[in-house]
């Protein structure tokens, strides 16, 4: 297990600028196809507008799968692949994380 954490602390490192792209496409769509939508959210961005208000906002929106209300496919589809995306480094992250005081990151 030793070997594999230097390994999983990159990929982890690395799906944090997948994270960012994702939610950049998702802000784009919703600020073009949906710009009413998109300003009930607070115009999320990821750095100009990057509050904690407009991140809880952003959350919801894709937790309580709101996008399914705008019926776009394209929308769909990103947010499904970014719910599948947390989920997944949520997972990696714990790992990595209790892999600490548990002795195999040493």
């Amino acid at each position: 297990m030793k070997e594999v954490f230097p390994i999983m602390f990159g990929v982890l490192f690395c799906s944090v600028f997948v994270w960012f792209f994702l939610c950049y496409r998702l802000f784009k769509i919703l600020e073009t196809r949906h710009p009413e939508k998109y300003e009930s959210m607070g115009k999320p961005s990821l750095i100009m507008n990057n509050s904690l208000s407009s991140n809880i906002m952003f959350m919801k929106f894709l937790f309580k799968r709101e996008w399914r209300d705008l019926d776009d496919s394209g929308l769909a589809t990103l947010s499904k692949s970014m719910l599948v995306f947390f989920a997944t480094y949520t997972v990696g992250f714990l790992a990595l994380f209790f892999s600490v005081p548990l002795g195999y990151a040493s």
